[in-house]
Formats: structure tokens, sequence, C-alpha cells
């Protein structure tokens, strides 16, 4: 090889350069090779090095320590330019049968002579496909069965009480209970590691209920923060948010701040069925019970685009809705939420179902086949993983329904409701119905009271059977009118017969 450089350089440099400097540029070309196979001989060597079983399985023991979680990563190879790249990273909670957080791909970039003054700083963190699944309430599983469970380690207080992207590590592997592994897999206790840069694409974000299934999905999650002067900021990206397959919110978006131990969704932004949502969300991440509120605010919004999709008791609602909602609590803790919010439909109005056109054509009550409303408005509040709906008010020109009750865990319907019509519409009330409204106290409206159970997606009343009563005593009524009507036509007619031929 030595042989042919040197030979192309005399061919090249024969005339032009005197024999010392061809010597010169020969030596460097020789210095610049050797030196480049070096370099590749050293990444190959690191390469074969951090790929080995054996260091793989330290890696993993250390990251599993540090996080108290067991990491499992299917291959983990290095490059100066991308650095350590890690492949099909899972982190996994024994005590679930899920991964808290699956990803295709880990990047992490170091700065290594820090490592000299016992400083890790990591220049950037990315990862690309991840899949991660948060428990928003509380598992149903005994603590003494978690307890139990081969390495569930609980995480130290001490690791929320530091910036979540900068912080030291005195006497980490000293308040983990002791592993078979040994000291020297461990990070130093004296090291501080810092992170300049968090990035995330192609992210997808569920948020799990009691039982393990989601009750929320956020679809193509992208975004990263940055460290600048103590802080950390950044922007957020959702593509979409689905709520139990039903609700859709679009274009999710919030210029993203960490500080303090804090976490601040300062401006919100988002699209949902032709409306507007605008929040902010704070997150306390140097209490070990992790507090937030939250607020925000809904314009806007198409009603019958979401309820069409949801289906149930208001698949014909229509009009605007617009309000605004109020939380506070522990993510640790979902039983010490509470909060409050109050929404309202303008120019609303609701299709009535075939069976109650049918009675308002019957009855000529113009309100049973379409209710408009001159108002229409809700207040709730929260308790732990309950709703209260302390008022819930639909009123049009002659009839008015009130509901209240809970709805447990955000999901179960437990109402009561009240549907008061006026006395022009109570006059309207066939006989065979009448019986079934009560006179109200002021001795002219009727009223009559039903239910609503199922979920809150998929609601059920007994409104329309309250309203028919017995169906079995009013056709009987039916049936027994239509035929003494027909034997009173009959009368007259054999009398006048009669009478006729008598007189004749």
């Amino acid at each position: 090889m030595f042989l042919s450089i040197r030979q192309i350089l005399s061919s090249c440099t024969v005339a032009v350069f005197p024999r010392s400097v061809k010597r010169i540029i020969q030596a460097t070309l020789i210095v610049i090779v050797a030196v480049t196979g070096l370099v590749g001989l050293g990444l190959l060597a690191i390469n074969l090095y951090v790929q080995s079983p054996g260091t793989q399985l330290r890696l993993r023991e250390i990251v599993s320590e540090n996080l108290g979680y067991p990491v499992s990563v299917f291959r983990i190879s290095f490059t100066p330019w991308n650095g350590f790249h890690l492949q099909d990273v899972a982190i996994q909670d024994p005590s679930v049968d899920y991964p808290l957080l699956k990803a295709q791909d880990l990047w992490i970039q170091c700065n290594y002579l820090p490592l000299l003054r016992r400083k890790l700083i990591v220049r950037q963190v990315f990862l690309s496909g991840t899949e991660i699944r948060i428990p928003t309430t509380a598992r149903l599983e005994p603590e003494s069965e978690t307890d139990d469970l081969p390495g569930v380690e609980p995480v130290p207080e001490s690791d929320f009480k530091k910036d979540p992207f900068s912080k030291a590590k005195p006497g980490a592997a000293a308040s983990r209970p002791e592993k078979t592994s040994s000291a020297d897999n461990r990070v130093p206790g004296n090291l501080w590691v810092e992170i300049r840069k968090f990035k995330i694409r192609h992210g997808t974000i569920y948020l799990l209920g009691a039982t393990g299934v989601p009750t929320a999905t956020l679809r193509e999650v992208e975004g990263s923060v940055q460290s600048h002067k103590g802080e950390y900021i950044g922007k957020l990206r959702i593509s979409s948010a689905a709520l139990s397959d039903t609700i859709n919110v679009e274009e999710i978006a919030s210029p993203v701040k960490c500080s303090n131990g804090a976490l601040d969704l300062e401006n919100i932004t988002a699209q949902i069925s032709a409306g507007e949502i605008h929040g902010n969300f704070h997150a306390d991440l140097s209490n070990p019970e992790l507090p937030y509120r939250v607020h925000f605010q809904v314009t806007g919004v198409n009603i019958n685009e979401i309820v069409s999709r949801a289906g149930g008791i208001l698949d014909r609602a229509h009009g605007i809705l617009q309000g605004s909602f109020q939380l506070a609590g522990c993510m640790r803790d979902p039983s010490l939420a509470s909060g409050d919010g109050s929404l309202e439909i303008k120019t609303a109005y609701l299709d009535q179902y075939p069976m109650l056109k049918e009675l308002g054509r019957w009855t000529q009550i113009d309100e049973l086949q379409r209710l408009d409303l001159e108002q229409a408005l809700s207040k709730f509040s929260v308790v732990g993983q309950d709703i209260k709906v302390d008022s819930l008010q639909l009123i049009s020109k002659n009839c008015q329904v009130n509901l209240w009750g809970t709805v447990a865990s955000a999901q179960k319907l437990d109402l009561t409701g009240r549907l008061t019509v006026s006395q022009f519409l109570s006059q309207k009330i066939p006989n065979e119905l009448e019986e079934n409204f009560a006179k109200s106290k002021d001795g002219e409206s009727r009223y009559l009271d039903f239910q609503i159970t199922g979920s809150l997606l998929k609601p059920e009343t007994d409104l329309v059977d309250r309203i028919i009563g017995d169906k079995a005593k009013l056709l009987k009524r039916l049936f027994r009118t239509d035929h003494k009507e027909k034997r009173h036509d009959r009368i007259p007619v054999g009398s006048e017969q009669a009478g006729t031929q008598s007189n004749g």
C-alpha cells in the first residue's frame, strides 16, 4: 500500500516539487492513513466491546438500577457522531403486564472529556417510535401482591427533588436495595449527570384506566426541550388525541418550560369539532406526589359532531358548545382531585326520537318533534374520580328538563331527571298519558321524573317508557276508545232508521 502511494506521488510531483517536499507529503499521507486505520480499528473494538453480551448486560443493569424498573435492549452500538444507539428499548413494570415505555430507537450523544472531572454531559437524548403507557387511576391489585413481586423497587424521593433533566447522583446507589450485581456495575456515586437536550418523535401516549384499557390516546407526539439559562425550554406538538375512540382533539400544541422542578405548558391550543381549546397545565415534579393543576376553555364546538359519534340519548343534539374547566390534584393519588366547571350550548335544539315525533304529531305538541332550547347550561364539580352534576338545565318555551346526580369514575352515569311541561302543553297531553304526569305545586304545569344510567358515551334512559307508562294498558284504552267511537257512530244511524219506519 505504501509503495503504491509513493509511486503516485512520484508521477504527479516529479516535475513540480523538489524531492524534500515529496518526502514531507508522503510522510503526511502515511500518518493520515495510519491514524484513519487506528480510528477504524478503535471504533470496531469499541463496538465489539459494547455489543458483547457481558457489557450489554452490565449497561442494562446500570440503567435498570437507576430507573427502578427492569430495562431490556435488543442491541447497543456506538459511533462518535451519533453516540450510543439503543434499539428496541423497553421499560417494564413487573407489577403490570404491559411495558411502561417502548422505543424503536434511542440515541444518546455525550461529551466524554468532562468524565475526567466526574461529570457526564449528555448533549442530546433522542427517542423515536415511542409508546408510553401512563396509569391514571389506582391499580386494582392489592398492595400485598405487588410488594412480593420480584424486581419491584420504590423510586426514592430524592430523584424527584431535582430538576428532572439535570441532577446530581450522590448516594443514588446507596438509596436503593442491594442487587446481585457487583458494585463495579453501578454509576459512581459522585457523578454529576446533565442532559442538555431531549427530543421525541413519532410517539404515542396511552392514558390507562384501572383495568389497563386506554381511556385516551395521544398520537404522533413530537417535541423537544433544551437547556437555556438554568431552565429547559421547548415545544410540544400532538397530531391528535382520542377519548375512548369517540371524542377527537386535533393539532394540540404548546410551549414547554421546565424550571426549579416544575413543568409548565403555558399556552395549550387545540382544535375540536370546528371549535378551539385554550388552556394551561402546571405540575410540581419536585414533590413525590406530583401535584398538578389544569385549566381549559372551550369555544365554538359543534356539539352534534361529538354526540353523533358517541350515540345515545343526545345523538340528535345540535348547537355550539362553550365552557370552562379547572382541576387540581395529585398524579399519584387520583382520589385527591377536585375542581369545577360549566358548559353552555348556544342556539341549541334537539331532534326527538321517532317515537316522540309520532307522539308530537298525535298530540299536536311541537316540542316533542323538535325541542328548541332557550337555555342549555350545566354546572358540575369533580370530587376524586367522580363528577358531581350539580345542575343540567335544558329550557324551551313550554318545556324544561333538569338533571342532577353523579358520574362515577367519570364513566358510569347515575342521574335523576325531571321533565316539566307548561300549562299550555299539559292541556294537550292525551288522556291516556295524562296520569303519567304529576301536577306541580303551582297547580298548572306537570312533571315526570326519569333516570339516566349506562356510561358517559353510551347513556340509557327510561324517559320514553315513563311517558308512555303501561304499554298494554295504553293499547287497551286506545282500542276501547276506538270501539266506543265506532259503536257511538252506528247507534244514531240505526235510531234514525227505526224512527223513520215507525213514523211511516
